[in-house]
């Protein structure tokens, strides 16, 4: 029986429902983009292409190179919007992960180049939005403790940064958000080394089951914050 992209569509909506104990008021944005040189897969439009230069704008680190060229001076500049970030890693992560952050990811630009294939995704970028009244002490926890559950626990490396800038007045200036870089290929050193992923919310279904995950995580924490768990 052949189907349509209406009936694909439909099917998607039936199936994946927003979590009950969240009212859509309240649903923190969340978004993923590939980085490729070219990704042109439904309309989406790529993050920077190169994984070396995702993860140094979340960090705003102006001084890696990509084989594109120097990173741009605006990266650095502007650092003061950095509140936290971090590269995670499964406990048994080789040493040379850690010593060096930005060998991951300068490995799958490498492997995804080799595939001659322009719209070869070599991480994902994934941006989550922080809900405004979870306070600025609890924010790290609240990423890092997803992160972990959703990606490093099945051995994902992610490099991760909050960014937020608060006015004089108490308005946000920018809202507090996580921007994280997830590896879409196999990262350590053996036989898989540069093959992609299956399970690193490289297909749209894993991408949604995450989306929902950090909703639900987003309203756990609001419901501690009420009971007075959390200050």
């Amino acid at each position: 029986m052949f189907i349509t992209q209406d009936q694909l569509r439909q099917a998607r909506r039936e199936v994946v429902v927003r979590p009950r104990s969240i009212s859509r008021i309240e649903w923190p944005d969340f978004k993923v983009r590939p980085i490729s040189e070219e990704w042109q897969y439904c309309g989406r439009v790529p993050a920077y292409k190169s994984a070396v230069a995702n993860v140094a704008y979340i960090w705003r680190h102006s001084d890696p190179v990509d084989r594109f060229g120097s990173m741009p001076t605006r990266f650095a500049e502007r650092r003061f919007e950095l509140k936290g970030s971090g590269l995670l890693l499964p406990a048994s992560a080789p040493v040379w992960a850690a010593s060096d952050p930005y060998k991951i990811w300068a490995e799958a630009d490498a492997v995804t180049v080799a595939t001659g294939d322009p719209t070869a995704v070599a991480a994902w970028h994934v941006l989550m939005e922080i809900p405004l009244d979870v306070r600025p002490e609890n924010w790290r926890w609240l990423c890092e403790g997803f992160l972990h559950s959703q990606l490093v626990q099945q051995g994902a490396a992610v490099a991760w940064a909050i960014h937020s800038v608060e006015g004089d007045d108490g308005d946000w200036i920018i809202k507090p958000h996580m921007h994280s870089i997830v590896t879409a290929r196999y990262w350590r050193h053996d036989k898989r080394h540069g093959r992609r992923h299956p399970n690193w919310i490289g297909s749209w279904a894993q991408q949604k089951r995450m989306e929902f995950a950090w909703r639900r995580r987003c309203s756990s924490m609001r419901d501690l914050l009420r009971a007075g768990f959390l200050v």
